[in-house]
């Protein structure tokens, strides 16, 4: 749940043709006449401490969003205009105590020792919902955990995308020189995987293959399989280093390679048939002499 923080932050779901809320739900509730829900933001990884980041919008106040819901006529709510308000590093410090203090520590982590620790680049909402049952008790149900919200502006932490590659197959043995576009990224923190199934391999550049953060120079990985009968597909992406996070996969195809040359056979055409076909047909034209089997 949740996409980027400049601006609203978007349902999990979301895309630039339908975009999303985020929303929950209480389920077997329907006995319960109030559910008060806090939201507030805690670390990715746990022991999910408190976060000094604050939430801001509707409903919203000391960086915390709390919503009555009746569950008996509506269990479900979503966030609108939902934002983050960040704190600068020599706040941590202040901005923490000041949750602790107001009761708000969902998963007992307690205060961090050490404010280094803190990743500002990325955080998680926790919904709490609390309530009091038939003889006035107060009760609080177990906290629920959004998908990790990341900054967009920072590249040690935004999300991955290839947004186009110049080339769309190339021979099994590797080595071929290709280029890739994307959304920024760190050239000392990236890798590009190419992938089928269970096998994978990196393909081979440098930092300095790297430009402007948005384009890579690199030069295919040799397929798990050399003597490839058909062309094959695999999938390519990025891959952060520092937390293995990967981007939407690109299609690549392996293309077999000629017996004779050893170079790739040319011509895709989708059926392996029809394409051995072409090459044969190129192969005529090109030698003037009879075709091999």
């Amino acid at each position: 749940m949740g996409l980027g923080w400049a601006g609203s932050i978007l349902g999990e779901n979301s895309t630039e043709a339908a975009r999303t809320l985020p929303s929950i739900e209480l389920l077997d509730c329907q006995a319960i006449p109030e559910v008060a829900v806090t939201a507030c933001l805690v670390w990715k990884d746990w022991p999910h401490r408190v976060h000094p980041h604050g939430l801001v919008g509707k409903d919203c106040a000391q960086g915390l969003c709390r919503v009555l819901l009746r569950p008996p006529s509506n269990p479900r709510h979503s966030f609108s205009n939902l934002g983050i308000q960040c704190v600068k590093k020599k706040e941590i410090e202040a901005a923490i105590e000041k949750k602790l203090q107001l009761g708000i520590d969902p998963f007992k982590a307690g205060s961090l020792r050490n404010h280094q620790e803190v990743d500002l680049n990325v955080v998680r909402i926790c919904f709490q919902a609390s309530f009091r049952d038939r003889a006035g008790i107060p009760r609080s149900l177990s906290p629920v955990l959004s998908q990790p919200i990341f900054d967009k502006k920072s590249t040690n932490t935004s999300e991955l995308r290839i947004c186009r590659m110049n080339k769309e197959s190339g021979p099994c043995t590797g080595g071929e020189e290709l280029y890739l576009l994307c959304d920024k990224v760190q050239k000392e923190d990236i890798a590009v995987i190419f992938r089928r199934e269970s096998w994978e391999a990196r393909a081979d550049f440098s930092q300095a293959d790297v430009h402007r953060q948005v384009a890579i120079v690199l030069r295919t990985p040799p397929y798990a399989h050399l003597e490839l009968r058909e062309p094959v597909q695999v999938e390519v992406f990025l891959q952060r280093l520092t937390d293995s996070v990967r981007s939407e996969g690109f299609r690549f195809t392996y293309l077999p390679r000629d017996p004779g040359t050893g170079r790739e056979l040319p011509g895709i055409t989708g059926n392996y048939r029809e394409w051995h076909r072409e090459w044969r047909r190129e192969w005529r034209q090109d030698s003037g002499d009879g075709v091999p089997g």
